[in-house]
């Protein structure tokens, strides 16, 4: 939560001494920042809650959850950066994690982000060594050569007990001569028995370079924030050869090479949940979806999109694909978080393709994406040909509306059909960027507007 809304906690202050602390701690820890890196910030929680009253204080102090948790956040802020290596030198971790008494879980290490420009590890190897076997989840940063020995030789092994989770994030390519000659670079989590989850932030590096158990994880996070970058099909085939009991995985699309149809055909029965992070820079003919490796029991497919970009026209509805996806149960478009109103064009086209083959995708009950809202009509078109059934649910749709003219066009959607009224959801509103000020008029009335979209 912002730091606004810790301020408007402390209004209720005087009140808030006839609440058992326990239950003030629990209000305590829904104030906490969504991002754990920002917990370090003196105006969020938990630090703020304590300035607030004695009271307070106390309860804070003694709510476990809000102390459990310590991240310091990626960026090239070098005042920032020695600000929080003097508070890990005067014991600032040791002082959080001791509040949260001997047996609770914690976590513990930097942002996961190729950002960082250098890394608190060096200090860091006394707090993991004493807290390892309490650690659900780590986090390191290896941005230069000199930290991969840190990190290899000063890690304890055998000893992470707990650890559910890791993050890594690592610009370098991992070459033979960085690794010392190894061909791959060993972890100190490949012993962990509870790991389950493994997310990989890289630049150049392919992922299993790094020792891992991967086929002991049940979810993983690949990306290269880098569009000029990616897996190449033969490192996804052999990563999916290795992480036998993966069932969710978020992977950036991989690089089409030349060969790589000449794979060797690779079933992954595990894999349930896919989201694929779309860059500007990619081919998507979304061939890796059935090769060299197919999915017969993925049941759920996102695509988020970080880049606004030039995206070629989907395939997706080819008909290798749809016997490939003839199990997918719901599909998901998300627009790039820093441009909201920016429409895919993959998602115009993929209604277009749902609406003219209607058999295509036959247990899909559930799409949501961002739409304009002139176009509205589209995702009627769509729903129409797809009712609920004796031993179907039909299709269900919930769009984000992205305003940019047209009021009169919400109402006239189910005036003129109305059947698929129950099965069209509205998900929230985006204004467009008007491009022309004589546009403005079509701005006025906002409550109009969204009452229309609400009536839809």
């Amino acid at each position: 939560m912002p730091a606004s809304f810790v301020c408007s906690l402390s209004i209720m202050s005087p009140l808030s001494i006839e609440l058992p602390a326990e239950l003030l701690g629990e209000i305590f820890v829904f104030s906490l920042p969504e991002k754990a890196s920002e917990r370090l910030d003196p105006t969020n929680a938990p630090m703020a809650l304590c300035q607030v009253c004695s009271y307070w204080r106390q309860a804070a102090l003694s709510e476990a959850r809000l102390w459990d948790t310590v991240f310091f956040p990626a960026g090239r802020d070098s005042l920032r950066f020695y600000k929080h290596q003097k508070f890990i030198n005067a014991g600032g971790v040791q002082r959080w994690f001791d509040r949260t008494g001997p047996n609770h879980l914690l976590a513990f290490g930097e942002d996961a982000s190729l950002d960082n420009h250098a890394s608190h590890l060096q200090h860091l190897l006394p707090i993991v060594t004493r807290y390892a076997r309490r650690l659900k989840h780590v986090s390191v940063a290896l941005p230069r050569y000199r930290y991969l020995e840190t990190f290899r030789r000063g890690f304890p092994y055998g000893i992470f007990d707990n650890l559910e989770s890791v993050g890594i994030s690592c610009p370098l390519e991992m070459t033979p001569a960085q690794l010392q000659a190894f061909l791959q670079f060993d972890t100190p989590f490949n012993t962990a028995p509870k790991l389950k989850h493994a997310s990989l932030t890289l630049q150049y590096a392919n992922p299993l370079k790094f020792v891992l158990p991967w086929a002991q994880l049940s979810s993983l996070e690949i990306n290269y924030p880098d569009p000029s970058n990616s897996l190449t099909f033969g490192q996804w085939r052999a990563l999916f050869e290795k992480c036998t009991s993966i069932q969710s995985a978020i992977f950036v699309f991989p690089i089409m090479e030349r060969g790589g149809e000449s794979l060797a055909a690779l079933e992954h029965q595990a894999l349930n949940h896919f989201r694929f992070l779309v860059n500007g820079n990619v081919w998507s003919n979304w061939e890796m979806l059935y090769n060299p490796v197919s999915f017969p029991n993925l049941r759920h497919v996102e695509f988020d999109y970080t880049d606004t970009g030039f995206i070629s026209p989907p395939m997706l509805l080819k008909a290798v694909v749809r016997k490939a996806l003839s199990n997918l149960q719901s599909l998901t478009f998300h627009s790039p978080a820093h441009e909201p109103h920016y429409i895919p064009s993959d998602v115009e086209l993929i209604v277009e393709q749902l609406a003219e083959h209607h058999k295509a995708l036959p247990s899909l009950t559930h799409i949501t994406l961002p739409y304009r809202n002139f176009r509205l009509y589209d995702i009627a078109l769509m729903l129409l040909p797809r009712p609920p059934t004796a031993g179907h649910p039909g299709l269900t749709a919930s769009v984000r509306v992205v305003l940019n003219g047209g009021k009169e066009k919400y109402n006239r959607v189910l005036e003129n059909l109305p059947e698929v009224a129950s099965r069209y959801r509205l998900a929230g509103l985006t204004r467009a960027p008007s491009r022309d000020p004589g546009d403005a008029d079509l701005w006025e009335d906002s409550d109009e507007e969204l009452d229309a979209i609400l009536f839809l």
